[in-house]
């Protein structure tokens, strides 16, 4: 993907959420005021005996570090749900329910007489009145004998109510047809209601099919079964098996011996140190979970999973601005996106999204933006400070994600439906201790933190 596109990127996914945050006793400000040597062993750390983080009530610890910085970890950790994985490799299925519209197979060649010669389109003649009709059909496996579909915005002769091929005047409607048979990819259709035959003709008492394109759009309706029937064919969507990799993410903080008793003339403690690490830990996977690419390294008997972000598994795209650096947003545009977003998918009627600097400066100059925003509050369930976009289809939590400019998605927004989200968690976050002093590796107190985990989508519409 070009990320100089300017997109909006919605995708539609299920799922249950976790949370783990970090309590810790330094406050954001004093553990960010400071001048970093990047690369180098930690051993200019001075000890702190009270660190307040602990292995036993790390996953219970609710206070989170810059939760702004890292808007889609810190919603996570918030919603307090999480799925326990088996393995680094996570097996989880997709699925959808029963499609509603279909549209015509550009591969019929047929005249539309039989089952076996399916036609793409249909033109209505003196001498070509259909009572009947076959078409291919693009996506057979929605479709079922007995069922009843539209065929939309059809040009009909004469008047509305009483239309009638041959009289004069045209109109559009969609006319419902009724599927009598089915075999492969074809359907046997039967128009019931639409336009009479011409008069004077075997026809003029029946309805008949009108002319249609290739074109056409085609929306499944209901069943229609006959009185006597207490069966119908089964319809089965099966799940499809998709993998992710839970990614082993990992800072360490270690404190020499002699560093811990020299005096300081800063009060940078252990804690200090750890509440920087996990913001970085923070930070990187945030990009990982959103931009990683999926794959393993295998070096002997060990193996590396990296999680694949999912940006990687979108299906909607929304594109804005006229090119170069033209990146306004019309007002027609920014309607056409708040329908797209809630309807014919899936989801929720509340959606998030997380926005570029760019995209949101752009949105800014968009009006009828500016009447929908209420002022910035809080979500309690979310965590984190959120301007709220309320319309006819939906609500629009509007978050700024700091990361996406150093991604290079400053003018790019993504859209998730929060609760179908999934995180599965191999090793939830968790703090270890090391003893390298009786190991006799070094004169150092050393503690990891850890967590293996990985997002999952759902329903990607």
């Amino acid at each position: 993907m070009n990320k100089k596109q300017k997109l909006i990127i919605v995708i539609i996914v299920l799922a249950f959420l976790a949370l783990l945050c970090v309590l810790f006793g330094v406050s954001i400000e004093s553990a960010m005021a400071f001048s970093a040597i990047v690369g180098v062993p930690a051993t200019t750390v001075n000890a702190d005996e009270n660190s307040s983080i602990n292995r036993e009530d790390i996953s219970e610890s609710v206070i989170q570090m810059m939760p702004s910085r890292t808007p889609l970890d810190t919603i996570l950790r918030n919603v307090k749900k999480s799925v326990s994985a088996k393995s680094q490799k996570v097996g989880y299925y997709e699925a959808s329910y029963k499609p509603i519209e279909d549209k015509i197979n550009l591969s019929a060649t047929g005249i539309g007489s039989s089952i076996s010669s399916p036609t793409l389109s249909n033109t209505v003649a003196s001498s070509n009145q259909l009572t009947s009709i076959y078409v291919k059909i693009s996506n057979p496996d929605m479709w079922r004998k007995n069922d009843t579909l539209l065929m939309q915005n059809l040009n009909l002769s004469g008047k509305r109510g009483s239309s009638r091929f041959g009289d004069s005047g045209s109109f559009e409607e969609d006319v419902m047809f009724y599927v009598f048979a089915k075999e492969d990819c074809s359907l046997g259709l039967k128009p019931i209601g639409g336009m009479l035959g011409k008069l004077g003709t075997d026809f003029e008492d029946k309805y008949i099919v009108p002319s249609f394109l290739k074109t056409t759009k085609i929306v499944r309706l209901g069943q229609a079964k006959s009185e006597l029937s207490i069966t119908t064919e089964p319809f089965a969507i099966y799940p499809t098996l998709s993998h992710q990799y839970c990614q082993n993410f990992m800072a360490q903080i270690e404190e020499s011996t002699f560093q811990r008793l020299t005096q300081k003339e800063a009060n940078w403690g252990f804690s200090n140190f750890e509440a920087v690490n996990i913001l970085s830990m923070k930070m990187e996977m945030e990009l990982s979970m959103l931009f990683g690419q999926q794959g393993e390294i295998t070096q002997g008997n060990d193996r590396t999973y990296f999680t694949r972000g999912i940006t990687r598994d979108i299906d909607t795209i929304l594109e804005y601005g006229k090119g170069s650096d033209d990146r306004s947003i019309t007002k027609d545009q920014y309607s056409t996106w708040i329908k797209k977003v809630f309807d014919g998918n899936n989801g929720s009627t509340t959606r998030v999204l997380f926005a570029g600097s760019g995209l949101i400066k752009s949105l800014s100059l968009v009006d009828e933006f500016q009447k929908n925003m209420l002022a910035v509050e809080k979500d309690a369930t979310l965590g984190i400070d959120v301007r709220k976009i309320h319309t006819y289809f939906g609500t629009l939590n509007i978050v700024f994600a700091p990361l996406f400019k150093n991604a290079g998605w400053e003018d790019c927004g993504l859209i998730l439906d929060i609760e179908h989200l999934t995180k599965h968690e191999f090793v939830p976050m968790s703090v270890t201790d090391l003893d390298l002093k009786s190991s006799g590796q070094k004169n150092a107190d050393a503690r990891v933190i850890q967590e293996v985990s990985c997002l999952t989508l759902r329903y990607p519409d």
